[in-house]
């Protein structure tokens, strides 16, 4: 490459790279420009793809310059940070274009990097040792929690109570008393216990029976979820089909085989422990490495760039509008702050974790990327999409991290002190 650069240090991740390109080194920048404009030119008299150069030259010389030196730069600005085995973390700021026809290109480009960060005193860290055994009755609360999702809720003809359930029709009404058109609900099932009940709601079906129908106002909280109905008040014309009382089953072999398909109640409770000991010992193993991770950075205390951490917090926004998140301004600038302290542990912990990786020379070879991506989407994609997920490169680097930290988590283990924890008692 006929580009020279130099590279002066503003900071220890803030770098400035001078780079001057040769003028004959700009031919293949202005050949892609023009060959642009050929396509898209219309001018009288010339059929679109066939202007001739000294025409389109004439034409569109200044802003055919003008996307010359764009086009010089950004190609030159990345060809420079990769040989100068730069990560930034940022786009550039360019600054200082000078540029005459038939001279060299010049332009400072300033922009801030990846830290390169030296793992030290990672020997001796230390962490607790627990039991991941489960108590008895954790056991018990979990299948309580399991009978109590399993009951159901059935017809009985009797006037409802305040625990019971009640099916209706309703309608909204405007305020001559009409339907108000696509407000209507049919067969809703309305628990009179629920939590966020509207008190009216209550009060008007509480003690009501099939057959009978009802006329009530509702007064709307300010901060209702329905804006139409925020803060306002609505008339409602409800007709009960139903009541309905919940129903608990009996925690026996029976139930076993009919919500779990199990065999009988030893085998669900066998079941139960197992999941709940699993669970126990993942997060045991995260508060671990928790543990291993704040240490790390005790021993290796890092700054990190502003623009490092204001792009990982805009990836966070964007990622989380893509799962239809809506926020006002405010309410986005609330959360980017309380979680900006977060945001700044997860980057140190991954420049720290990489440089163990580093240091220790880990590997991850190819087939160990391709059984664990096989493994994720095993029976839930069809072949042809789980080859094509294995294939992409994205994915593979995803994994390849992923892998990478548990064996600097393995080796981080090997190296550390246990604690043994004290026993507490089950109560």
């Amino acid at each position: 490459m006929r580009v020279k650069v130099e590279v002066r240090d503003e900071s220890a991740w803030r770098k400035v790279l001078t780079i001057e390109v040769a003028p004959e080194e700009l031919k293949q920048d202005y050949d892609a420009a023009l060959e642009d404009y050929r396509r898209k030119a219309v001018i009288p008299g010339f059929r679109k793809g066939k202007v001739p150069r000294t025409m389109l030259e004439s034409q569109f010389g200044h802003s055919l310059e003008h996307d010359v030196l764009e086009r010089a730069v950004r190609r030159t600005y990345q060809e420079a940070v990769k040989e100068k085995g730069l990560e930034p973390v940022e786009f550039p700021a360019i600054d200082k274009i000078s540029y005459e026809k038939g001279k060299p290109l010049s332009y400072e480009a300033a922009v801030d990097i990846r830290p390169v960060v030296t793992a030290r005193d990672y020997d001796g860290l230390v962490f607790e040792s627990e039991d991941s055994a489960v108590p008895d009755t954790e056991i018990d609360r979990a299948l309580e929690e399991l009978r109590q999702r399993a009951a159901s809720w059935e017809m009985v003809e009797r006037d409802a109570t305040d625990i019971d359930a009640v099916v209706v029709d309703y309608v909204r009404l405007n305020a001559k008393g009409k339907p108000v058109h696509k407000t209507e609900q049919v067969d809703a099932l309305i628990e009179l216990g629920a939590q966020g009940l509207l008190p009216e709601f209550k009060a008007n079906l509480q003690g009501r029976k099939a057959g009978d129908a009802v006329r009530f106002e509702v007064a709307y909280p300010a901060d209702f979820g329905n804006e139409e109905l925020r803060g306002k008040s609505a008339a409602f014309s409800v007709q009960v089909k139903e009541v309905r009382e919940r129903r608990v089953r009996e925690l026996n072999d029976e139930f076993a085989g009919d919500v779990a398909g199990l065999r009988d109640l030893a085998e669900l409770r066998a079941r139960v422990r197992l999941n709940l000991e699993g669970e126990a010992r993942m997060r045991l193993q995260r508060d671990q490495e928790e543990a291993l991770v704040t240490q790390l950075l005790e021993r290796n205390p890092l700054e990190l760039p502003q623009s490092m951490i204001a792009g990982y917090l805009e990836e966070v926004s964007q990622r989380l509008k893509g799962e239809g998140e809506e926020w006002s301004e405010e309410q986005q600038a609330q959360f980017l702050a309380e979680y900006r302290p977060h945001a700044e542990r997860r980057l140190k912990r991954d420049l720290l974790l990489d440089a163990i990786v580093r240091a220790e020379g880990v590997t991850i070879p190819e087939e160990e990327v391709d059984e664990t991506l096989r493994g994720a989407s095993e029976g839930s994609l069809p072949p042809p999409e789980m080859e094509r997920l294995i294939r992409n490169a994205a994915q593979r680097e995803r994994a390849r991290v992923h892998l990478a930290e548990r064996k600097v988590f393995a080796l981080l283990r090997e190296k550390a002190k246990v604690k043994m924890a004290l026993a507490t008692p089950d109560v």
